[in-house]
């Protein structure tokens, strides 16, 4: 068992926490919550989950090379990047590419990044406009997953 905070995320002001349990040689499953304020300094705000399903290259979970399968899902206010104000839900299904430095028998640094399919459904509106209050924007798009840098401490 695992425990473990991205430090990316904590830089969007984005506290977060993730659990991992070692299934078998190979294999791993690991489940992170996230939650920011609706305006960060990147004027992004988001509120999810996300779970992975990890398989270890090298025999020894939680040490180098693994590739995942995930689920994500999360709440989202997004202001940055576009003149519109993007409200809403999405989710879809993902895959990540990481790898683990192990540093001491029970710290790793962590280095992911994958990309997902997200469904959504928002209040999409120009900014300084009203919110309409009804979803008015659906859709699908290609999205980055599980991109981070952290901190892995392992309990045992």
């Amino acid at each position: 068992l695992a425990g473990k905070t991205n430090a990316l995320l904590w830089a969007n002001f984005t506290p977060n926490l993730s659990l991992e349990l070692v299934t078998s040689e190979h294999t791993s499953l690991s489940g992170s919550l996230f939650y920011s304020p609706t305006h960060t300094t990147a004027k992004v705000g988001i509120k999810g989950a996300d779970i992975q399903l990890r398989y270890w290259f090298s025999g020894r979970p939680l040490a180098q090379s693994f590739l995942a399968v995930g689920l994500q899902g999360m709440k989202h206010n997004v202001t940055a990047f576009s003149d519109y104000q993007h409200n809403g839900f999405s989710a879809g299904p993902g895959l990540v590419y990481g790898y683990a430095l192990p540093l001491t028998k029970r710290f790793n640094l962590e280095f992911t990044a994958g990309m997902s399919v997200m469904w959504f459904k928002e209040r999409k509106y120009q900014k300084g406009t009203p919110d309409p209050h009804d979803y008015n924007y659906t859709g699908k798009k290609l999205m980055p997953m599980g991109i981070g840098v952290s901190c892995v401490y392992i309990f045992k």
